[in-house]
């Protein structure tokens, strides 16, 4: 099903059934398509309510089909196309060799560390990746502000913040924030535009290093989004103290990241957390979701101490942590 609301999406169903109810024929003549064959496929989309069979071979939009479109300000479409892409589907046909090597599909298949180093030399992939991020880091962003207060802080440095989709929801809630986007030379090129798009340039400067070896000082508050679960736990541990090293005693870190139960249960927070762990691993050289004892002992290990954790309802969670 993943697969068939890829080819959708690929096809732009959504777009077309947006401004009105359409015929089979009309949709495949716009998208190009098979008539008898495109059938099928919109049963199959009806049946999992992101279009509605309406008779006599018309369909329409639903809710949750409205989602999908390229120009809902809650659009998903670039997650469909980040999770159904080429590269994602190659990487769970070698999930076996992963589980049984614990080496990356990436690795096993192309020779390459991980999916990251793979991206560079792949721009158009790469697009897709970081499109993908953007659109998930919308549901992040909002998610942070209702769920943590940034009043009595004057200096957010975003560490590995991708084009600044978190930072600028955060500096648009609280005006009186200054912020630094640290990222990759690659990744800070795309930040630019939409910085300068959200009318933050003269609040954020952009910064580009490498996270391993040192961070921008001068922050009441480092920022980790969806960071350390990419990386085993040495790496995570080396972002850690790159950030600790960066930090006044008085600063503070805020983590946002899957949180692993210490035993499963068949719940759906479990089922997405446990899904991604596995993206994880065919991803990543030994990235993982981790438990809130793991979290701690990572912290301990580069000089921090665990504060509180703030559950959000995106099935994530915030970790603050202090210097030890």
């Amino acid at each position: 099903m993943s697969h068939a609301l890829y080819v959708a999406t690929r096809l732009g169903i959504w777009d077309l059934l947006a401004a009105e109810v359409c015929t089979i024929s009309e949709i495949a003549s716009r998208a190009g398509a098979h008539v008898q064959s495109l059938q099928r496929l919109l049963r199959a989309l009806a049946a999992f309510d992101l279009v509605r069979d309406v008779g006599a071979g018309r369909f329409e939009l639903t809710l949750v089909g409205q989602c999908l479109t390229s120009n809902s300000t809650s659009s998903v479409r670039p997650l469909v196309l980040m999770y159904g892409s080429e590269h994602a589907r190659q990487m769970f046909g070698h999930l076996e060799q992963c589980i049984a090597t614990g080496r990356s599909a990436f690795e096993i298949a192309f020779g390459a560390e991980s999916g990251f180093s793979y991206l560079q030399g792949r721009p158009d992939l790469a697009q897709v990746f970081n499109d993908g991020m953007s659109a998930a880091s919308r549901f992040t962003g909002a998610a942070i502000i209702k769920s943590y207060d940034f009043d009595g802080v004057c200096q957010v440095i975003d560490v590995g913040g991708g084009h600044g989709e978190v930072l600028a929801a955060i500096l648009h809630a609280y005006p009186h924030l200054r912020a630094t986007l640290f990222e990759l030379p690659s990744v800070i090129q795309g930040a630019s535009g939409k910085i300068a798009g959200a009318d933050l340039r003269g609040r954020c400067a952009l910064v580009d290093g490498d996270m391993f070896s040192a961070v921008p000082s001068g922050g009441d508050l480092y920022l980790l989004v969806h960071i350390l679960h990419n990386w085993d736990d040495a790496a995570a541990t080396a972002v850690l103290k790159s950030c600790r090293q960066a930090m006044s005693d008085a600063g503070k870190l805020l983590i946002l990241d899957r949180m692993m139960p210490e035993r499963v249960e068949p719940t759906e927070t479990a089922r997405r957390n446990t899904l991604i762990d596995l993206m994880m691993l065919v991803r990543t050289p030994g990235g993982r979701e981790r438990t809130a004892d793991e979290f701690a002992g990572l912290l301990a290990s580069a000089g921090l101490q665990l504060q509180r954790i703030i559950p959000l309802d995106i099935s994530e969670a915030l970790i603050e942590a202090t210097p030890l």
